[in-house]
């Protein structure tokens, strides 16, 4: 095979070319630190750096956003239940001294102003917080209070709320009384009204001034329904709850008549369902669930929206719409806070709030209010003696105080009694808030170790990304030491043997 200058001139120049390309290869891994340019000068190393970046970007958006913020929503949720625990803790000290000692008029107002103030911070404040304007505590609607916030008249609701057996609590209410009347013929007949106690089973709804009229398409043929499922879960029709009850609607105005043992009693303007002995037995025997379908319209501004504790329809009697809310049970917020991993970050107000909170404070003011009027009444009588000669009239008016002051003992029993059940509703509420705290706990003890696991994982992340794309100086260095040696001993080659030439011989 004949070999031309030609031939030795384009192979020389192919060797410039490609140490000249191995010493720029290096040249820019030294000053860029860095194996690869472009994916071409090697695929699998870029590749391998796009599925790790890839991972990277994941891992800096659980670390960087999903948990943080599911940190941060927890957050806010533990101090919201935080500073209701204390509240409940402070109500308690109250309740305590209602329960045990005797209070002054000014003392007893001053000591259910306490409480309602309590009661307003509980879920006016804390209940209704939000996080980034998301409300924290309604479930899926984020963007709905859990109270409304202004007077509300033109919503009803017919509102379905489940109780269990042991629902039921024994009350006791002072009935009768004497009362002043000029017409009056003895003091006798004062003595013969004076009032007298009684108890009856008591169901305490979510709300108080309750309507009466079914005024949209509800199902219902009265103002109130009820339906009693026995253990077994099925409807019971074969004792006195099979629907041959007496529903009376009254108010509390009217609680001066004795609960028979076959009836049901709806106060609706206190929320309130009252039990016969008979009723109440066969409800105990048969364990029974009962769910209470009534209605509720015209709402002040800070109650409690329906949809957010019970299963409701509401009704708009402007737009003439009706919207039919689940129960709204089981509405968790989750976040992926890792590949594969899911959270729940929020709490409902139903699982850690109960509405035993504000209605047990509006029965205790019930009833110091009534030991309020009967010590205003037993004041006007005083008068009345004061101002009396007649000692007929006297006689009369001395029997009537003497009637209203054991009225007034028996009120005063009653609403020590009414302190009481506050602190067991204290106590059950700080059971159930407990409970939704340590279950908070426990979601955020898992978020902080996968916050924890997240930080290694980008970690060794970094490690991998580091050792598959970047280069290590000193190899490095010799390398484009060697290639530049390469190159020059390519060019002092290439120079000698281009230098000669057949001509040189001629």
């Amino acid at each position: 095979m004949r070999i031309t200058n030609t031939m030795i001139s384009n192979s020389a120049k192919n060797h410039i070319s490609s140490a000249k390309n191995k010493l720029l290869k290096y040249e820019e891994q030294y000053t860029s630190q860095q194996k690869i340019q472009r994916p071409s000068d090697d695929p699998t190393v870029a590749v391998r750096s796009l599925r790790l970046r890839t991972t990277y970007s994941q891992v800096e958006q659980y670390l960087e956003k999903n948990v943080q913020d599911a940190l941060n929503w927890m957050d806010m949720t533990e101090g919201a239940l935080t500073n209701v625990g204390k509240m409940l803790d402070s109500m308690k000290h109250f309740l305590v001294q209602g329960d045990v000692d005797f209070m002054e008029a000014s003392e007893r107002k001053s000591v259910i102003q306490t409480l309602k103030k309590n009661v307003e911070g509980i879920f006016r404040e804390e209940a209704n917080a939000d996080y980034a304007g998301r409300y924290l505590f309604s479930g899926y609607r984020t963007d709905t209070s859990l109270l409304f916030p202004s007077l509300t008249d033109n919503l009803e609701y017919k509102i379905t709320e489940n109780f269990s057996y042991d629902s039921f609590r024994n009350v006791t209410s002072v009935i009768g009384g004497a009362r002043y009347s000029p017409d009056t013929s003895s003091g006798q007949e004062y003595i013969d009204n004076t009032a007298i106690t009684t108890t009856a089973y008591r169901l305490q709804l979510a709300y108080t001034n309750c309507a009466t009229e079914v005024n949209f398409d509800t199902g219902m043929d009265e103002a109130i329904q009820f339906t009693f499922t026995n253990s077994n879960g099925e409807d019971i029709t074969d004792s006195i709850l099979s629907g041959d009850l007496r529903i009376e609607l009254s108010t509390s105005s009217l609680n001066v008549r004795e609960v028979a043992d076959d009836d049901v009693l709806y106060l609706y303007d206190t929320g309130e369902i009252l039990v016969g002995k008979n009723v109440f037995n066969a409800i105990q025997e048969n364990q029974a669930s009962i769910s209470v379908d009534y209605l509720k319209s015209e709402f002040k501004q800070f109650d409690v929206r329906p949809e957010m504790y019970f299963k409701a329809d509401c009704h708009d009697v402007v737009t003439d719409k009706t919207i039919k809310y689940s129960e709204p049970e089981g509405q968790t917020i989750r976040y992926e806070v890792n590949f594969n991993q899911t959270i729940n970050v929020n709490t409902q107000a139903r699982d850690a709030l109960s509405t035993d909170i504000y209605r047990t404070i509006e029965y205790i003011e019930q009833n110091i209010q009534y030991v309020d009027e009967a010590e205003t009444r037993i004041n006007e009588v005083d008068k009345l003696i004061g101002n009396t000669t007649d000692e007929e009239e006297l006689t009369k008016l001395k029997s009537l105080k003497v009637s209203l002051e054991d009225e007034l003992k028996l009120r005063v029993k009653v609403m020590s009694e009414a302190f009481g059940i506050g602190l067991t509703m204290v106590d059950n509420v700080e059971a159930q808030l407990n409970i939704a705290v340590a279950d908070l706990g426990a979601k955020y003890n898992r978020t902080q170790l996968t916050y924890d696991k997240l930080l290694d994982t980008r970690l060794d992340t970094e490690d991998k990304l580091a050792e598959n794309e970047g280069v290590e100086l000193p190899d490095v260095f010799i390398n484009i030491t060697q290639a530049n040696n390469l190159y020059q001993a390519s060019l002092s080659a290439t120079s000698k043997i281009l230098g000669n030439s057949l001509l040189s011989y001629i």
